[in-house]
């Protein structure tokens, strides 16, 4: 048989311990975001900028970011 009970006082605590959660998370993903930005950023300057960009290959694009 399956339980479609809810246990009131377990969801109440989940949600107060996501809405703790929340506001760090947000700062954690927006901070590997900027990380991100300034790494791909700075790469791309250091590879020759737009025009390599331009030119790169999908293999090589796929060696950076896929493995």
């Amino acid at each position: 048989m399956v339980n479609t009970r809810t246990n009131t006082d377990l969801s109440a605590a989940i949600q107060n311990a996501l809405q703790a959660l929340l506001p760090q998370i947000r700062k954690e993903i927006c901070e590997e975001f900027r990380n991100a930005l300034a790494w791909w950023k700075a790469y791309k300057q250091a590879k020759g900028g737009d025009a390599w960009l331009f030119t790169v290959t999908w293999a090589d694009f796929k060696k950076l970011f896929f493995l």
